[in-house]
């Protein structure tokens, strides 16, 4: 979560490349992520001089950020000189130098970096190094720096929101959380990302790992999922490299640009190393010999990925590995053709190829893979079912990918059960070893349902219910299937005042935080870190709205009563004046009186205005909570105040006045009551409990299971040797005797044509492999408001229709003359 003043900047640096003509959104962000790679690349150098390595700046000192700071107006110095320099980045150092730093992975990748800010456009230079370095400034060191560089990166990334039309568009990162989730990896286990754009999944996957090992009485999740606080405390010295390991986490992208982007995210998320490249991981793989390292089959744990929907692929260029993409078969001319050119079914295909035995998938498909027609369709199906293991199916709401796309899209978890070398030709004698699909049905993601998808905080969330019933199913097949049908499971929400504890400015003056903070013990521990108000002032609520309360009653009433004991001693000389004089007198001249009160307390006021703005040094200029109730409240203090003095100086004596020690020091008593409301400044976040155990009742359940192939009954069945008489036992199990007899008679025809009347329609293999939701989704007679039974619904229906038939057989005889 980000204050609010720094998505403010972000958004400045944003429009301030817009506004110079840079208006195709990926490229803004390449040329912001450009200069965000070469203040990194100053402190990258550093810490290889310390282990004694030469810098990469030797003869080339005007490239370093330091120096282009000073030329920060001039963009010719970068195009002319500090660009030539980067492009060719990768001969000014060695691998062994490079080792342990973002260098090592770097392969080339500035090779075609050019800037391309007009060259006239000295202004906006100025203006974005100015930000990026006001930015980072205030990230302080260590971890705390690390989190905010990497969330400033990503809500950079956000502004890519307008590139649907390149392409390209973000996956959003609530269910990006919820995929890494589902899979549940373990630190050292490899992910792969085939198609990963800007690194979502891969640094996600990484958060995730942090998470799970982190001290759980320090972690804060936002309501949407984000962790903060991920300290991977609990975690093995190995486990935590492992987390760090780029090697761990793989990523191909076909856009250069995109991949350049990607890896600057995981860079600035602290992945080591990370092995996120530019390549299509589709095409052909002879000659490209890093292709076919990170592309070798049956080496990663987990895939994660939303590959691009209903594109085709040139089959000319399409990788010939008929183990890897089936072929047409048969004996045509285009039997050795793939059998498809669409790519959201070739990523699939290669997804299982990536995975070990053992190794898992979750990713976003659009709906039509789930129920699409084609030979290439069922048979991608098929073999998901009927080799390996499907074990879940989400049908996400229509609008999730708005404003890019309105497909309707599904997320599936597959896991993988037979090697590459093992597929075997369906024949359907063996039992698919998918024996039930898990559906369930997301109605709500925490967002609004059209294009603006705002952010509905505390709101339904069907993402963590479907995560639970999820793991049930994992753990406890059917019997954890079943549980919680009618109850929706969620977590807890609150609101909490976040904020920035930064001490100092990179000038070495004290920051609003550390004027405000200068009370405190100790702020040293406090530095740099995002602390909730309640947990940096322990005497205040963490509810923003209660601790507004109770700050505002408190510093409301020490304000006007340091109004009144300030305005004092002027007050009482003039209500001293005209405290003896006639009550007819008074009436005549109360406008004299009050004439007389206001140049008394002129200067006072001017003194008084003076030292109130002095102490707004303890409030957040910019976005901040306290520093508008401050004002408000010194105002309210002022005029309540104040009128208490002009009734006393002008209803003398009615209104009795009582003379006050003056004020010793007007600035430390209103620097004392500041602080009090400086208390309140920061931004508002709503966080969720780490536990989903919030039930609320249902009106339906949102998951179901079905099976892959169900026997149908045929109670007049007979085997030999004096088998019993039917296919299903009591129970209403299938005897083993009559799947066999089945199975030796063959269930499909020579044509590969399911025979009729041997399966349940309602089951999997019998609606050709269909994995829709929808399809499966149990109808709820309990929905059903009617007084009547089911039975006499249904007969009434049924005289509906024969209503509708006989009226449009006299329609017909009408037409044809007949009537």
């Amino acid at each position: 979560m980000l204050a609010p003043h720094i998505k403010k900047k972000v958004d400045e640096l944003w429009n301030r490349f817009w506004a110079a003509g840079l208006t195709n959104p990926l490229v803004a962000v390449e040329q912001i992520t450009y200069l965000l790679f070469l203040k990194r690349l100053e402190d990258i150098d550093l810490k290889r001089q310390q282990r004694g390595f030469p810098s990469i700046y030797a003869g080339y000192e005007s490239c370093k950020w330091s120096y282009i700071r000073q030329e920060k107006t001039n963009p010719g110095h970068l195009i002319e000189v500090v660009f030539p320099w980067l492009r060719e980045l990768d001969k000014h150092f060695t691998p062994a130098s490079a080792d342990g730093t973002e260098l090592a992975s770097l392969n080339n990748r500035m090779a075609d970096a050019y800037f391309q800010l007009d060259p006239n456009k000295g202004k906006v230079l100025s203006d974005a190094i100015d930000a990026i370095d006001q930015l980072f400034a205030r990230a302080g060191e260590g971890s705390a720096a690390q989190d905010i560089m990497g969330d400033t990166f990503e809500y950079l990334l956000s502004e890519v929101a307008t590139a649907g039309k390149n392409g390209q568009f973000r996956t959003p990162r609530h269910l990006i959380r919820f995929m890494v989730e589902l899979l549940d990896p373990e630190p050292g286990q490899r992910v792969i990302d085939p198609a990963a754009g800007t690194g979502g999944f891969l640094f996600s996957t990484q958060q995730y790992l942090m998470r799970k090992f982190s001290a759980q009485d320090n972690l804060r999740l936002e309501w949407d999922g984000t962790p903060h606080r991920t300290d991977g405390a609990a975690a093995t010295p190995e486990q935590y490299a492992a987390i760090h390991n780029g090697a761990n986490f793989v990523g191909l992208d076909n856009d250069r640009t995109m991949a350049r982007i990607g890896w600057m995210n995981l860079v600035l998320h602290d992945v080591t190393n990370p092995h996120l490249l530019q390549g299509d991981s589709l095409s052909k793989r002879e000659g490209k010999e890093q292709l076919q390292q990170l592309l070798e089959s049956e080496s990663y744990d987990f895939v994660l990925a939303n590959p691009p929907f209903t594109g085709t692929v040139d089959s000319g260029d399409l990788e010939p590995d008929s183990l890897l993409f089936p072929r047409v078969g048969g004996g045509g001319k285009k039997k050795d053709n793939s059998i498809t050119n669409k790519s959201e079914l070739l990523f699939l295909w290669l997804m299982l190829d990536l995975l070990r035995v053992g190794g898992r998938c979750a990713v976003i498909i659009p709906e039509g893979v789930l129920f699409g027609n084609t030979d290439a369709h069922a048979r991608l199906r098929r073999e998901l079912l009927t080799e390996h293991v499907v074990e879940g199916v989400i049908s996400l709401p229509g609008g999730v990918f708005q404003p890019y796309t309105g497909v309707k899209t599904s997320i599936l978890i597959f896991r993988k059960e037979t090697r590459r070398d093992d597929k075997q030709s369906f024949t359907g004698t063996a039992a698919p070893r998918t024996e039930y699909v898990w559906f369930y049905e997301v109605e709500k993601d925490g967002y609004s349902d059209n294009a603006k998808r705002n952010p509905l905080p505390g709101q339904q969330n069907d993402l963590w219910d479907a995560l639970e019933k999820f793991k049930a199913w994992l753990a406890h097949g059917r019997d954890g299937a079943t549980r919680n049908e009618k109850t929706l499971l969620r977590p807890s929400y609150w609101p909490e005042r976040w904020r920035q504890a930064l001490m100092r400015d990179t000038a070495d003056k004290l920051t609003p935080a550390g004027e405000a903070f200068s009370s405190l013990p100790d702020t040293s521990m406090w530095d740099g870190h995002v602390w909730g108000m309640h947990e940096l002032f322990r005497d205040i609520p963490s509810d923003p709205k209660a601790a507004e309360i109770q700050v505002r009653n408190v510093a409301s009433s020490m304000l006007y009563d340091l109004v009144i004991q300030f305005f004092a001693e002027p007050t009482q000389a003039v209500w001293a004046k005209w405290k003896d004089a006639g009550t007819a007198a008074k009436q005549m001249d109360s406008d004299k009186a009050l004439a007389e009160w206001k140049k008394a307390i002129k200067v006072a006021q001017q003194e008084f205005n003076r030292a109130t703005r002095d102490v707004q040094r303890f409030f957040e200029p910019e976005d901040g909570s306290a520093l508008p109730l401050w004002k408000e409240m010194v105002k309210d203090a002022l005029n309540a105040g104040l009128s208490f003095h002009e009734r006393a100086a002008t209803q003398a004596p009615t209104v009795q006045f009582t003379a006050r020690e003056p004020v010793a020091d007007l600035n430390s008593a209103l620097e004392a009551i500041a602080r009090e409301v400086a208390k309140l400044d920061g931004f508002d976040v709503t966080l969720r409990s780490l536990a989903v155990d919030q039930p609320s009742d249902l009106k339906a359940a949102k998951h179901w299971v079905v099976p892959v192939r169900a026997w149908a009954r045929d109670d007049e069945w007979q085997g030999d040797d004096g088998e019993p008489v039917g296919s299903h036992d009591a129970d209403g199990l299938v005897r083993p005797a009559y799947v066999r007899a089945m199975l030796d008679a063959g269930l499909y025809d020579d044509k590969g044509a399911l025979k009729d009347g041997l399966l349940d329609p309602d089951c999997i293999e019998a609606r050709e492999w269909n994995l829709s939701a929808g399809q499966y989704k149990p109808f709820d007679f309990t929905q059903l408001k009617s007084d009547k039974s089911v039975a006499e619904l249904i007969g009434a229906l049924k005289t509906t229709e024969q209503d509708i038939i006989q009226g449009l057989d006299k329609l017909l005889a009408m037409l044809e003359g007949r009537e």
